[in-house]
């Protein structure tokens, strides 16, 4: 069954574990140089970034901004970056914005990337027959009681020692919709993010396929 999805929220979240501390940022001189990256990679002012000591692993830098409708708020640490895009304009936007933070610290081995994308989606089509198609089978007690459904999926691409939990649920934003909800994880990592993100894409394109979902065009 095929089931069109229009998105009405969408956020993109990424984060990367490295493989050894950036020790060097704490450095003043290293710090400042760091500093100068991010104001002109992200067009910020110096009152935009925040800086705590307490979070040196995971958010000794802090960031948000407003581009437009969209929402892009950034914890860089020295042992883990970590990232999220609400309401992205298109894939170009998510590639442009994930691409300028990842040159910042491109130099500094990977261990782990982990992408997540979720939606809550109005529907073209009946999504009680598209649950049904999915997962025919409902315990006979349930039956009387049942309101809404869920599926979960968890896959791994052995070639790219990757990761795929795949969420699908009713919505509880959108009435009649549904929510999606995509991890992709790569463990041990082998790649950068340009090549992480066309591996996830692909495995994107290749779910919502298998699914039998389409995302709406704009018209």
């Amino acid at each position: 069954m095929k089931l069109i999805v229009k998105p009405s929220f969408v956020e993109f979240r990424y984060e990367a574990v490295l493989k050894e501390s950036m020790l060097s940022v704490t450095v003043e001189e290293s710090r400042i140089s760091l500093m100068k990256k991010f104001l002109k990679a992200f067009d910020l002012r110096l009152n935009d970034i925040k800086f705590d000591d307490q979070a040196l692993s995971n958010n000794y830098i802090h960031f948000s901004k407003f581009y437009g409708p969209t929402f892009f708020d950034v914890s860089f640490g020295l042992e883990e970056i970590s990232a999220r895009l609400r309401m992205p304009t298109d894939e170009a936007q998510v590639a442009d914005l994930y691409g300028r933070l990842f040159q910042i610290f491109e130099d500094n081995p990977i261990s782990v990337q982990r992408m997540n994308i979720q939606r809550q989606c109005s529907t073209e089509g009946d999504v009680a027959s598209f649950f049904q198609t999915l997962n025919p089978h409902t315990p006979k007690k349930f039956q009387e009681l049942l309101y809404s459904r869920g599926i979960i999926y968890d896959l791994k691409v052995l070639e790219h020692e990757l990761y795929i939990h795949v969420l699908i649920a009713n919505s509880l934003a959108v009435e009649g919709g549904l929510y999606l909800n995509i991890d992709f994880e790569f463990s041990p990592n082998k790649y950068d993010f340009e090549n992480a993100l066309k591996i996830a894409k692909d495995q994107h394109e290749f779910i919502f396929k298998e699914l039998g979902l389409q995302i709406a065009t704009e018209t």
